[in-house]
């Protein structure tokens, strides 16, 4: 195949490259059907091994060099044109004619160029993307018989499911290079056992071809500013003892984007007034190199200055630079494979291979287990070390084999006599039965059924699931496949046992649908040819309206993120339909629903259907053949097509929706109550200005910026930008805010504000469309249309009582007189409310007043006022909130959350069994006191406004509040600029209503639905 200058003993090679290129050799002439693996840690000279292969085995035909990734395709070409035979002194004609990137936009015009070829020797270097683009555009015929042999270098990424069948379908020499040969990828690339070439970690070592690693664990600070000092210490003293070279870089890894951001940040306030210099690298991140933030890792990495390199998954691969010496865990890896890729990042030997060098360095927190986790690794190299140089490999197949044997011929199981399973009999179709289950998802014209079912394969593999029997109806309409599913204990933390099962998958399709089934939950949605699972308006068909149907049992999620409403319910009844309602049921999307549906023969099926997740099931048991099942996805197809009018009663709950259109965030209120009283800076609680939590958002002007939109969040008395975005890719709107990243949670310091609001998603949106709403982390479609009449907006219209002279209120509870006093400043709200409701004062304009009423204002309150009335026939016991804001009357959902937010707080006091009211027995028969800022002027009132005395008011309220007759209420009063009733009406006459308008009527309808919850009646009193 070569002559005498191009022999593999010719070349400048290590031993250990020499014994795998000629262990790839031996595999290429025994002509196996199967993959060869070749296994070296990183550093030890991988890509020149791959160079020598290509460039021997391209003299008879091209050879596809394939990587995960762009960044990986230019290093390999670089390498393969001329800088590696530069390196070691190779001839010329070791050096391939050309080296050609296969991009999927010009596959045509590549295989005409190789068509063309003479003599020429080609490398072709593509990443897997490019490779299965090629096959999704039906064009991977192109490349077929043009290669004469597959290099793939895994990068330390698991292959997709549909990898595996575009590598089969060339029919060529595989071989596989890894650093981590203990994955999905020996199953998937079906590794010939008689073609694995092992360098062992530990052999590496003691060759010095790489750097040891020694593991420390440590008490680390969690905080981000503190860990960051301690970081750039430890760094310091190390480089000072002569542990780490002085040019030695560190990576430094996190969990998150946020994590990223806030690490970085701190290290840099640490690393003030040096040039050590900080480099964060997440794909999210928008460049801006003056601020050290990238969104890939740069190609001149090795030649840059920073020493310290933040990042959460970015540079675990395609980094080769032998300063990165050690590793810095703020946030540890959740398994063992990626913390061993990521220590292949500091391995590489400094120097010339074979000479002693200092081992890489790797420090972590405490109870981690990462040093432990780091030893199982090395046990794991070991032992593959002992056992000739081949990893591990479970057999399933006999593990199957022997389970079968180890069962009787013939026993009496579950109610009857059972033979023992013959996976080898053709009669084994017809026992096999499958449920009435799918989950309904579409697909295009294109979608092959073929190409499916070898995606299922790969799939099962991935899932270390054994498939023992595949399978088809007659017209192929239908496939099944049969595994052998090993699931690990739980009850054992390093010890392996696990405990066997066989599962069932069997999938059909129906027009431009598929319906899938697999009995543990196999994921098929990133799988090609797959498109959305079904929506949940198409679904509804399956529930339809029908003098014979009924809808007996729902699930629904709750919209609303009030602290005491309820998150989810499930409601059953013989019929739903004609069991009552309940409030708030707008502001709930059904997530399930069983009901029966009536057949075409007369009879009724018990279904259920899943609308979050596409579910639908008819009946109970595994009873269908899988012809039976086919038939059965036919007829939920054709119910599907139909398009029948839903079950009235899903009209009475929100529509959930995907993403709109139009993204364009114009409002948000942030659910405050979520965080309050959990964050701090500098070691004072953080407080948040209620005013400031409904705002507007606007356009970012500036293109550099971390978002497109932005507004202005109060913490603390400052402002803090926000900016917000949808990401496309999380599925959710994004915030990020350097301020709030720098407030932190009392009990992890690791988590910021900014953080927490992410994950949580405690917020309400409204997008430019005014007809969808984003509500923790979802979307739904609301009905805005407040002006109709009965409509969405009459009912909080209904909630409102206009009292003349709440608009004249000039404070909440007036200018402060020093001394004993009768009450409150005449034009205060707290006098407003107090002549109003004694039945000595007067006008009583808000209602009858209570013949016990106290002021149970600051320390542990629960209201602003409570007010009982035991009288018979007439109990009532109602909390009282006052609010005030200065201005105009209007509309302000910003302090009308407040008002909320504090009435609804204390909901529990309310409940007919709920707790007795906070404070001491005594409590109302003391003072109102209250000091101004400077202490100077102290004002007290009696908290006893009228009726009995503190304990027997207190003993009273419980009793009338556990009654059954008893009125419970929670009134809301609004002076000043808060509300105006009239100003409400006209905006929600608007066609357009403003979206803070909107957030208001949702805060309403939160509010209403929390006191509906537990029986308790909301009052809203407001300026006319």
């Amino acid at each position: 195949m070569e002559d005498d200058a191009r022999a593999l003993e010719n070349l400048a090679l290590w031993p250990h490259q020499l014994a795998a290129a000629s262990d790839v050799e031996k595999y290429f002439a025994a002509r196996s059907e199967r993959g060869c693996l070749v296994q070296m840690p990183t550093g030890t000279g991988k890509t020149g091994v791959m160079a020598v292969v290509a460039s021997r085995r391209c003299t008879e035909r091209p050879v596809l060099v394939v990587c995960p990734s762009a960044a990986l395709v230019d290093q390999l070409g670089t390498q393969f044109r001329e800088r590696f035979w530069e390196r070691i002194g190779a001839a010329a004609e070791w050096r391939p004619d050309y080296v050609w990137h296969v991009l999927p936009s010009e596959v045509d015009t590549l295989a005409a160029r190789l068509d063309a070829l003479g003599t020429e020797r080609v490398i072709l270097v593509a990443t897997v993307q490019a490779i299965q683009q090629i096959d999704a555009d039906g064009k991977i015929d192109r490349l077929h018989g043009r290669v004469g042999a597959i290099l793939f270098d895994e990068g330390h990424r698991e292959p997709a499911p549909s990898w595996a069948r575009v590598i089969r379908g060339f029919g060529i020499p595989t071989v596989l290079f890894s650093a981590t040969p203990f994955r999905g990828d020996l199953k998937v690339f079906e590794v010939d056992d008689a073609h694995i070439h092992f360098l062992s970690f530990s052999e590496a070592v003691e060759r010095r071809l790489i750097r040891d690693v020694e593991v420390v664990e440590d008490q680390l600070p969690v905080d981000p500013e503190a860990f960051a000092t301690e970081l750039v210490a430890r760094a310091d003293a190390l480089r000072a003892a002569g542990r780490l070279d002085p040019g030695a870089k560190v990576i430094v890894r996190c969990a998150s984007e946020e994590s990223v951001s806030e690490v970085a940040q701190s290290l840099r306030h640490a690393l003030a007034g040096r040039g050590d210099g900080v480099l964060a690298i997440h794909n999210n991140f928008r460049p801006r190199a003056a601020e050290g933030l990238a969104n890939t890792v740069p190609a001149d990495l090795a030649a840059r200055t920073e020493r310290f390199l933040v990042h959460q998954f970015m540079l675990i691969e395609g980094i080769d630079d032998p300063a990165c010496a050690m590793l810095a865990l703020y946030e540890p890896f959740s398994n063992t494979r990626m913390l061993v890729q990521q220590v292949g990042r500091l391995i590489r030997h400094p120097g010339p291979l074979g000479q002693a060098a200092s081992g890489a360095y790797v420090l972590a927190p405490l109870d981690h287990a990462v040093a432990s986790d780091w030893r199982s690794f090395l046990a794991f190299d070991q032992a593959s070390r002992e056992n000739g140089g081949k990893p591990f490999l479970r057999n399933d197949a006999k593990i199957l084999d022997d389970l079968i044997a180890a069962l009787p011929t013939l026993d009496y199981v579950a109610g009857k006599f059972r033979r023992r399973i013959d996976l080898e009999d053709e009669g084994l179709l017809s026992d096999l039965r499958f449920p009435s289950a799918a989950v309904a998802f579409t697909v295009g014209p294109a979608m092959s059924m073929d190409m499916f079912q070898e995606d299922v394969t790969t799939l099962l593999e991935q899932e270390d699931r054994y498939e023992a029997v595949v399978g088809q109806t007659a017209d192929g309409s239908c496939r099944y496949h049969i595994s052998l599913r090993l699931t690990p204990s739980p009850f054992l933390a390093g010890y392996l046992f696990q405990a066997p099962s066989l599962e069932a998958t069997i999938y059909t399709r129906c027009g431009d649908r598929l319906f899938f089934y697999d009995s543990a939950g196999l994921w098929i949605d990133d799988t090609e040819g797959v498109g959305s699972r079904a929506g949940p308006k198409r679904l509804g068909a399956l529930l339809p309206e029908g003098a014979d149907n009924q809808v007996s049992f729902m699930n629904v999620k709750n919209t609303d993120l009030g602290p005491l409403a309820l998150r989810s319910r499930s409601l059953s009844a013989r019929s739903l339909d004609r069991a009552g309602v309940f409030v708030g049921e707008h502001m709930n999307v059904v997530t399930r629903a069983t009901g029966l549906v009536a057949q075409a023969n007369g009879s009724r099926t018990r279904r259920s259907v899943g609308f979050s997740r596409s579910r639908v099931r008819d009946g109970r048991g595994t009873e269908l053949t899988a012809d039976e099942f086919a038939s059965w996805c036919a007829d939920v197809n054709a119910e599907l097509d139909s398009a029948a009018a839903t079950a009235t009663i899903f009209s009475r709950f929100a529509v959930p929706s995907d993403a709109p259109a139009d993204t364009t965030p114009v409002n948000i209120l942030i659910d405050m109550l979520e965080v309050s009283g959990g964050f701090e800076k500098g070691g004072a609680t953080s407080t948040f200005e209620a005013e400031d939590l409904c705002v507007a958002v606007v356009p970012e002007p500036d293109a550099a910026a971390p978002g497109r939109y932005t507004f202005v969040l109060r913490v603390d008395g400052v402002d803090h930008r926000v900016w917000v975005d949808w990401n496309t890719r999380k599925r959710k709107y994004w915030l990020t805010s350097p301020g709030l990243s720098s407030i932190k949670s009392k009990e992890n310091p690791r988590i910021s504000l900014a953080r927490r609001l992410n994950q949580s998603q405690p917020f309400r949106i409204i997008t430019a469309g005014l007809d969808h709403i984003y509500v923790n982390g979802s979307f739904y479609k609301v009905d805005f249309d407040l002006a109709r009449a009965k409509g969405p907006g009459s009912l909080v219209l209904d909630l409102l009582t206009p009292i003349p002279g709440l608009e004249a209120i000039t404070s909440e509870k007036g200018v402060l007189t020093p001394g004993m006093q009768q009450g409150w400043a005449t034009s205060s709200l707290f006098a407003f409310i107090d002549q109003a409701l004694r039945p000595d004062q007067g006008p009583h304009v808000m209602g009858e007043p209570f013949p016990d009423l106290v002021c149970d204002d600051l320390q542990d309150e629960v209201g602003d006022f409570i007010g009982m009335d035991g009288r018979s026939g007439t109990t009532r016991a109602t909390l009282v909130v006052a609010k005030w804001k200065t201005g105009a009357p209007g509309v302000s959902a910003s302090a009308f959350y407040d008002v909320c937010a504090q009435g609804v707080k204390n909901l529990a006091y309310m409940k007919s069994d709920g707790e007795p009211l906070p404070g001491t027995a005594t409590r109302f028969d003391g003072l109102w006191r209250l000091s101004n800022k400077g202490k100077t002027v102290t004002q007290t009132v009696s908290r006893r406004r009228h009726g009995r005395g503190s304990r027997a008011f207190r003993r009273t309220f419980q009793e009338i509040r556990s009654a059954p007759t008893t009125e419970r209420s929670i009134w809301l009063v609004c002076s000043g600029g808060m509300l105006s009733y009239a100003k409400l009406r006209r905006e929600f006459a608007k066609p357009q209503p403003e979206p803070h308008v909107l957030q208001f009527h949702h805060l309403v309808m939160a509010t209403y639905s929390a006191c509906q919850s537990v029986g308790v009646q909301l009052r809203i009193f407001c300026a006319p």
